[in-house]
């Protein structure tokens, strides 16, 4: 909605509410299920309890949507 976010890829259907409950944020877009970290105040909390919990395995490249 305009704000700036990560967007969390390749999580699956299973573990939505728990990955809620951490402090990320879900919007349907074009009918799929997105989840984001929003960026502010509580960023660095909710990543540190992300990564605590799912270990990264890769960055995906940014993507620019269409103007």
């Amino acid at each position: 909605m305009n704000r700036q976010r990560l967007e969390l890829v390749g999580f699956a259907d299973t573990s939505v509410d728990r990955l809620k409950a951490l402090g990320l944020m879900s919007e349907i877009i074009a009918w799929k299920l997105r989840l984001f970290v929003p960026l502010g105040d509580e960023v660095a909390s909710i990543i540190e309890k992300l990564l605590d919990r799912h270990p990264l395995l890769r960055i995906a490249p940014a993507t620019r949507a269409a103007n």
